[in-house]
């Protein structure tokens, strides 16, 4: 708080006149930035391609903005029900019931913000890496990150939840039939 109001040029006491504490100011960043991410209409598409778009949305803020990830990942249900009811509308659609919905919801949340504590660890550069001081596996993948970015790894990751969000689905309404 006190960096803050120096890069303002106000008073340490300053931005106590607007928030209570660096929390409150923290989840009203926060949910500036989230309602900028729009939800799908209902008709606008299945509903893989409208999950798919808001997680989108969400990753692109969280991308833009570091840091709001953690504050994110600790207050989703505080700082933007709009996105979290979204999700679970887009959910409901696809057919997820009860449980389910909060189970589904809650592996996209943990992908989507968990996925930020893990960048931000320090990752070698590949090219600094000795494959010799490395496990057989390792040295014989370690040359493939080269040809790897951020997007790859989240559509990866965003695609293999969807598919198992289906097949999710799919047992479910093979169970119902048997």
């Amino acid at each position: 708080m006190r960096r803050l109001s120096r890069e303002l040029g106000r008073s340490a006491m300053a931005p106590y006149w607007y928030v209570s504490d660096k929390r409150e100011l923290l989840d009203l960043v926060a949910r500036k930035l989230m309602s900028k991410v729009e939800l799908p209409d209902p008709d606008s598409g299945p509903w893989e391609d409208r999950l798919r778009q808001v997680v989108t949305g969400i990753d692109a803020m969280l991308h833009d903005h570091p840091g709001i990830a953690t504050v994110m990942l600790e207050r989703m249900l505080i700082v933007d029900r709009r996105l979290m009811n979204g999700i679970m509308d887009i959910l409901q659609s696809a057919g997820f019931e009860g449980p389910e919905v909060f189970l589904s919801y809650a592996t996209i949340h943990t992908y989507l913000f968990g996925r930020y504590q893990v960048v931000e660890i320090d990752t070698p550069d590949p090219s600094t890496v000795n494959p010799s001081e490395l496990e057989d596996t390792l040295a014989k993948l370690v040359p493939h990150l080269k040809n790897l970015r951020g997007r790859d790894f989240f559509n990866f990751g965003i695609d293999t939840i969807i598919e198992g969000l289906k097949a999710q689905l799919a047992n479910k309404r093979k169970k119902r039939r048997g």
